[in-house]
């Protein structure tokens, strides 16, 4: 379980700004990292996860703008599909 560091995490494509929808890729993700992504969200409302390998779609809890990856991934290339209030 680690923070993912900013090198890890790439903002991929972006729209909206009050309500927004954000497309996210990180790298070397494993179940129960963590991302923080208050630089683009104030609150995060839904979250949806795609891992290269492992569990093809997965889960995600948040709390404010942390997000954490429960299960599946493994040191894994991952597409994470974001939506809340823009930052």
């Amino acid at each position: 379980m680690a923070l993912l560091t900013n090198d890890q995490v790439a903002l991929i494509v972006q729209d909206g700004s009050a309500g927004k929808m954000a497309l996210f890729a990180l790298k070397n993700a494993t179940a129960l990292d963590t991302v923080d992504l208050a630089q683009w969200f104030k609150v995060v409302k839904r979250v949806g996860l795609v891992s290269d390998t492992g569990t093809t779609v997965g889960s995600c809890t948040f709390a404010g703008t942390v997000v954490t990856i429960l299960t599946g991934p493994l040191n894994d290339g991952v597409w994470l599909l974001v939506v809340g209030v823009a930052a």
